[in-house]
């Protein structure tokens, strides 16, 4: 091994402990051997801060950094300001990795020229992921990124009448230059809702050059904390946040990415519909949280219909006219079998 590792591996743990071993152990086990992992226990209140001090006494590779709780993006920025290595990447604490991970993530990079970005896929342990990766498997120049990738990278609507993204916001399946990350890594860690993709799709914009691997290298769990799997009171709010600092960090640059923007957080108002939808069994009640979030956060103010397919240009308008019922009714009857809400026990 190398005095500098050529990745480095962040973990933020927050109430991981009958998870964790799981997870650091399929990294410590990883066929490429050439990493650090650093895991950072944010202020975690069971046992995972003794568990992540034992694994950097065993392996020195694995370094323990302990924070008061300030959430997931705190704790990945306190990991980047320690990482050495070329590249680096992101596991939540709850999900693991298949054994050759790292070493086909570097085929991929040696392969390539040295992508600023490698893009790869992931599995659920419940079954099938319901956003897999989309676009086609190959090396992407800056040309072929703006032809191919940035027109349809947060909403493309040739697959669903709402759209979709071309690969899935998730940080945890990527890698990343050291550079680029650390040039564009998510400034406001008040941001709890999609923060991942406040942050992500702006290192794609900036990059010179990314693979793109249709392979499954990272297995998610899906566990009742998770923030998207359960009916949050203040999502609204939370992505308004996210919606204010995403049109800072690339809107305005192209019309293309603004068209974007718009057409991402209108999927997202549609998952806090669903979420609500989840919560109450009942249109009428999801139609309400609508009308409310809307009308405290302004949200609809930052979203722009011009550009846009009809079919979601007019789910804006009825947004912006307060047909709340509506569109709440016909979220629900237009949502993809994968979408169907997670209620609470499920």
């Amino acid at each position: 091994m190398t005095m500098t590792p050529y990745f480095s591996i962040i973990v933020p743990v927050y109430r991981a402990e009958p998870y964790l071993r799981q997870c650091v152990d399929s990294i410590l086990g990883q066929t490429f051997p050439d990493f650090e992992l650093i895991l950072v226990d944010d202020g975690s209140p069971d046992g995972s801060p003794a568990l992540c001090d034992e694994y950097a006494r065993k392996d020195g590779r694995v370094a323990a950094l302990h924070q008061p709780n300030a959430g997931p993006t705190a704790a990945r920025r306190n990991g980047l300001d320690r990482a050495q290595g070329e590249y680096v990447c992101f596991v939540d604490s709850d999900d693991w990795v298949v054994p050759h991970w790292l070493e086909t993530v570097k085929d991929h990079i040696d392969e390539n020229g040295g992508p600023d970005m490698v893009i790869f896929d992931y599995d659920r342990d419940s079954g099938q992921p319901e956003q897999p990766v989309l676009a086609a498997e190959g090396y992407y120049d800056r040309a072929r990124l703006e032809a191919e990738i940035y027109p349809w990278m947060l909403c493309d609507v040739r697959r669903r009448p709402f759209g979709t993204q071309l690969f899935p916001g998730h940080l945890c399946t990527k890698a990343f230059r050291r550079e680029l990350v650390c040039a564009h890594f998510i400034a406001d860690e008040r941001i709890t809702v999609f923060e991942d993709a406040a942050m992500l799709y702006e290192c794609v914009y900036h990059a010179r050059s990314v693979y793109i691997s249709r392979q499954r290298l990272y297995i998610y769990r899906r566990v009742e904390q998770s923030n998207l799997c359960h009916y949050r009171p203040d999502y609204f709010q939370e992505l308004k946040m996210g919606l204010d600092y995403m049109t800072a960090s690339i809107g305005g640059i192209s019309p293309v990415l603004d068209r974007q923007i718009s057409g991402f957080y209108v999927r997202k108002i549609i998952v806090g519909i669903l979420q609500a939808y989840g919560q109450h069994s009942s249109v009428r009640a999801a139609a309400r949280d609508l009308r409310r979030g809307l009308r405290d956060t302004g949200l609809m103010g930052g979203i722009s219909s011009q550009g846009l397919p009809g079919f979601i240009r007019l789910y804006v308008w009825m947004l912006k006219c307060r047909l709340f019922l509506p569109a709440a009714l016909v979220t629900v009857m237009r949502m993809e079998p994968e979408e169907q809400p997670h209620r609470p026990g499920q």
